[in-house]
């Protein structure tokens, strides 16, 4: 039995190392075929790769709000000794080193990018397309995001660019009429939206589903006897060691 799924490590395989940070990205990259971070802006719009949008203490030793600090304080922080102490003075990581190091490591890595930020301009998602222009991934990378703005932007700017409205909150049904209205081809749900129905009408209208999230065998199993796409998981290495088995 040959089934393919794409084995996405979630934050960069944040069950293995400390989220979002470079270190993790170089060992998600060794089990996953994509990795998916978060990004948003400094208060002087350097685009750093960050989880929480409420404030950076639950990963750091400083205080605040991404959005409203500036790049120098932020890049002094210490964003890996609450994960572990050997992870001690790993950085907080812009866009631009993050795909610079992940390219150098893997010509076939994918990236999933997930948008934490939005505001009255569309300098946030130029920036951000800057950078993938850059690097040449356009082909295999795509655009996470759970509001509409930040996806019709990017259709604006590249119609090209693949892009993914995150499920968050929204039923199901409710969900994949909005997919199906921005002409989406890809969807990103969560464990409640984990339904054969739900399946079913997306393998009718050609929509691959990218599951958030499994981190367990017997979750990871689930999702694949499903027909899902992708699964993210803050474990690539066990999703790997699955793969392996049932490939």
């Amino acid at each position: 039995m040959n089934i393919i799924v794409i084995n996405i490590a979630h934050r960069g395989g944040a069950g293995l190392a400390p989220e979002n940070t470079l270190t993790c990205f170089k060992i998600g990259s060794q089990y996953a075929d994509m990795i998916e971070f978060d990004i948003q802006p400094s208060q002087d719009r350097h685009i750093l790769v960050f989880h929480d949008r409420q404030g950076i203490e639950r990963t750091s030793n400083g205080s605040g709000k991404i959005n409203d600090l500036p790049y120098s304080y932020l890049r002094s922080l210490d964003v890996g000794s609450w994960f572990h102490p050997k992870f001690t003075d790993e950085r907080i990581p812009t866009l631009y080193d993050t795909i610079e190091t992940l390219t150098k490591i893997s010509t076939t890595i994918q990236f999933n990018i997930e948008l934490k930020y939005l505001d009255s301009s569309d300098w946030f998602e130029k920036t951000i397309l800057e950078v993938i222009d850059h690097f040449k991934i356009e082909e295999r990378t795509f655009i996470a995001a759970r509001y509409l703005e930040n996806i019709s932007r990017f259709q604006e700017i590249n119609p090209k660019i693949q892009c993914i409205l995150l499920q968050k909150e929204r039923q199901w049904n409710d969900y994949l009429e909005i997919v199906n209205n921005l002409g989406l081809k890809t969807v990103q749900i969560r464990q409640t939206a984990l339904k054969p129905e739900f399946f079913e009408k997306c393998q009718d209208q050609g929509i691959k589903v990218f599951y958030f999230y499994a981190d367990t065998i017997p979750e990871m199993k689930k999702a694949i006897d499903l027909g899902v796409a992708g699964i993210l998981t803050n474990f690539p290495n066990r999703l790997r060691e699955l793969q392996e088995i049932i490939s």
